[in-house]
């Protein structure tokens, strides 16, 4: 299998690419990343010898292909070359086709088995779904696209469709037929896209029950129909079907109206940040433009040029822009822009524009404005609001390059603070904010799974989405109270509210500015009873954010981020580097690892797992670790390795029986054994514990805390067990409550268990970092409270207004409500 080497000149693109190459292919493929350069001041740029290295590693018989992004990459690519002995130079292809869309296409082909020239023709051989090479609408109708072809019609059972890894199968497996394959989602009524773009089968908008048209040469086609009939009979692999119920229809479009101009009143939205803000709106338009001239240019070649220049500044800002953030955004975030740059490389929205200018003589504007348009209209129309949400992606980027061509970017917001008011928010506004002058943020559209509105989510000003049309129509400059609790903006305040609201807004702001003074205060009662204050931990880039936040510890490090989304399991070298990292970088500070919980709303592909009828009541957690314990040892000896470095504890997830701690014991022995043979450090009385999230463990709690050092009790899963309500279904949400008496009743009793014993219990449930929660928490006797590190901060400062007497009693008294209505009841008339 051909080798494949992504040189760009940022680390973040080329590591993206690859991550999401891997996940394109259903064969592991030898894919390398070398992008970047060693200097943290000026990270972008090319290395020859990165690039060597790289080859180097997926060197192999059927030789390498070496995709580049900028000019000086190819460059360095053809040095790194130039050092190669003359044998293993001529097994080495450097690919000048997009990088985006080449590496894609060129995965798949190795995937599938084919050699150096198809995958190299194949990434070449660059389409657009739904429109020609000229970026207008196709000239030929569907009907004649099909002309001459076999088709055969297929419903598509997964339970979303073709989303993300079907997707990815279903075009890995026809690309590897000769000639065109066309699918057309006759569900929905959408026009034949390209089967062999992944672009054009997620635009295809294939959900669940959907029927597919799927149309082939006639030389190719049984043996493809063949194919994709056994993908979709194995359900692509996934556990769940659609139910069958009566076909699927895409949703009218909703048709806007001008709004009446708004003077007063209040507009309703929805809630992205909390806070308080006062003062005049200022408008933000950055809306497409609804035309651009196609003025003609006399050098075809130097528009060009001009165009590629505004791609690359574009590309160029973004990445300067998050470097200045530094660690102020997370790796997470960062993403979303390492798909903005992805969109950079695009042939779907650059080939048309490069046609255009040089079969037209047209300026860049015109033609990449239609190409942004299209796109995003095509996402924007899709009934998926996540798949939806990418169209604001698309014309986030086409302003930054439009904004180039015209000759600089521009940036939201000026030198008087305002409350800034969008018609949609984008992720790039969000990178560039002046936060000094930014007193609130208002949008007309949106919603919290957008990209802009994660990102907006943890800005420390107000931000509320989809206000309505009613937010454009407000005068500039007209005086507004933004509520980002209440997700409310009323225009025109009066006197009264003001009040109000300044003295609600002083108070939030008196509170947070108090938990920020104390954060690493020690956890104390106003009558000077201690708990520890710990912080859930789930990837290593939130470690700095932990230490930052107070946390007296990690009371919960879940490890699924380390096997999911990847080809294979992590081995011991890998795990063991990873909590060594982490426990060196909490400088004392005990950490609590749950041993991996893969299984319910966690699939792994590489596990293999069968399908399940309710996973989330299966083979997961503890249950699989026993049986699966090649996996569970070598984790278990990674975590004892690290515990040489500092204080850790190993953690059971999911426990029902004794036999189960009993076995997770003995594994913990086995791996000490092994390492005392290789001669290998560990701590020798590292503390094992347990989860308390399933009924069963809460009822014989008395008879599980002799056989380890503490409980955790996990509220999420023993609320949903014990309420026999899906914690993910919004029709049970009002059921799925952990302030329910019945819920409460197993804490307490676990609690009691675990006193009894002389063992410590914590709780690592969103219900450790609710305020509300904590004062009967706290009277039942919970020792330790983890939570997300935003909340250790208030969590120490609502501890500071509590004493453990008074506590106990109410907790008493919660214990003998009736529903978690009367037991919030309780708690708000007490405080």
């Amino acid at each position: 299998m051909i080798g494949i080497v992504i040189v760009s000149h940022s680390k973040q693109l080329a590591d993206g690419l690859k991550e999401l190459a891997d996940t394109m292919s259903m064969e592991p493929v030898p894919i390398v990343s070398a992008g970047g350069i060693d200097d943290p001041d000026n990270p972008l740029g090319t290395d020859a010898i990165r690039i060597l290295d790289a080859i180097n590693e997926v060197m192999n018989d059927d030789g390498v292909l070496v995709f580049f992004d900028l000019g000086s990459a190819k460059l360095n690519a053809e040095m790194a070359l130039d050092l190669l002995d003359d044998e293993a130079r001529e097994k080495v292809r450097i690919c000048e086709a997009p990088l985006v869309e080449g590496v894609l296409n060129a995965t798949v082909q190795a995937a599938a088995g084919q050699g150096m020239d198809v995958a190299i023709a194949e990434a070449r051989a660059t389409a657009r779904a739904f429109v020609d090479d000229t970026g207008a609408a196709a000239a030929e109708t569907p009907a004649d696209v099909l002309d001459g072809l076999a088709s055969r019609e297929f419903r598509i059972r997964t339970v979303h469709g073709l989303h993300a890894r079907p997707a990815a199968q279903f075009v890995q497996t026809a690309s590897r037929f000769e000639g065109p394959v066309y699918l057309a989602n006759l569900t929905r009524n959408r026009p034949p896209a390209n089967a062999k773009s992944i672009n054009g089968v997620m635009l295809s908008e294939v959900g669940g029950n959907d029927v597919i048209r799927l149309s082939a040469e006639e030389a190719v086609a049984e043996d493809l129909f063949a194919a994709i009939a056994a993908l979709v009979e194995a359900n692509f692999g996934e556990a769940e079907r659609a139910p069958e119920v009566a076909e699927a229809s895409g949703a009218a479009p909703v048709e806007e109206t001008a709004a009446e101009p708004v003077t007063a009143g209040v507009l309703e939205g929805a809630r992205i940040a909390r806070g308080f803000a006062h003062g005049p709106i200022r408008q933000i338009r950055r809306a497409l433009p609804e035309t651009v001239e196609a003025k003609p240019v006399a050098d075809a070649e130097a528009e060009l040029s001009r165009f590629h220049a505004a791609l690359q500044a574009a590309e160029g800002e973004l990445s300067a822009a998050l470097a200045a953030k530094g660690q102020a955004i997370a790796d997470y975030d960062r993403k979303i822009f390492d798909a903005h740059i992805a969109f950079l490389h695009d042939p779907a929205l650059i080939e048309p524009v490069e046609t255009a200018i040089s079969a037209r003589k047209v300026v860049a504007e015109a033609p990449w404005r239609d190409a942004v348009d299209e796109l995003s209209a095509s996402y924007r129309g899709l009934g998926d609001p996540i798949l939806k949400a990418r169209g604001e992606d698309v014309i986030d980027v086409g302003l930054r390059v439009l904004a180039h061509l015209a000759g600089g970017a521009g940036e939201a917001g000026n030198e008087q603070p305002a409350i800034l008011a969008f018609d949609e928010l984008r992720p790039s506004d969000v990178l560039t904010l002046e936060r000094d002058t930014v007193l609130g943020i208002a949008a007309a559209y949106g919603g919290a799974t957008s990209h802009a509105g994660i990102l907006a989510s943890g800005l420390p000003v107000p931000v509320v989405f989809g206000l309505g049309n009613g937010l454009l129509s407000i005068a500039e400059g007209t005086d507004c109270l933004l509520d980002g609790g209440k997700a409310e903006l009323t225009v025109a305040p009066d006197a009264a509210l003001l009040e109000e609201i300044e003295q609600a807004r002083a108070a939030l702001e008196e509170r947070r500015a108090k938990a920020r003074a104390i954060r690493h205060d020690p956890a104390v009662t106003a009558d000077g009873e201690a708990v520890r204050a710990a912080a859930n931990l789930a990837s290593l880039e939130e470690l700095a954010s932990v230490v930052e936040s107070g946390a007296e510890e990690v009371g919960l490090l879940r490890t699924e981020f380390l096997f999911m989304r990847r080809e294979s399991a992590p081995d011991e070298d890998e795990q063991y580097a990873i909590y060594k990292q982490m426990v060196e970088g909490l400088d004392g500070r005990p950490l609590t690892v749950r041993t991996v919980d893969i299984g319910g709303d966690k699939p792994v592909a590489y596990m293999d797992r069968p399908a399940e009828e309710n996973p989330n009541l299966g083979w997961r957690g503890i249950r699989y670790s026993l049986d699966v314990p090649e996996l569970f040892e070598t984790q278990l000896v990674a975590i004892l390795r690290a515990s040489a470095h500092g204080p850790v504890r190993i953690m059971f997830p999911l426990v029902a029986t004794v036999e189960e701690v009993q076995a997770g014991k003995a594994a913990v022995e086995r791996a000490m054994a092994g390492l005392t043979a290789r001669g290998e450090a560990f701590d020798a009385g590292i503390e094992v514990g347990i989860m308390i999230e399933v009924p069963a463990a809460a009822e014989i709690a008395d008879r599980l805390a002799p056989e380890v050092d503490f409980f955790s009790i996990g509220t999420n899963d023993l609320t949903q067990y014990v309420m026999a309500a899906d914690r993910a279904n919004p029709k049970v949400q009002d059921l799925c409550d952990p302030f329910h008496p019945a819920v409460l009743a197993m804490i307490a009793k676990s609690i009691r268990a675990a006193k009894e014993a002389g063992i410590w219990i914590g709780m690592c449930g969103a219900m450790a970092g609710d305020p509300l929660a904590v004062p009967i928490l706290l009277g039942l006797g919970l020792d330790e409270f983890s939570m997300s590190a935003s909340d250790v901060a208030e969590f120490k400062l609502t501890l500071k207004g509590l004493s453990r007497a008074e506590c106990e009693a109410l907790a008493a008294r919660a214990l003998e409500q009736e529903s978690a209505a009367a037991v919030r009841g309780l708690v708000v008339g007490a405080a």
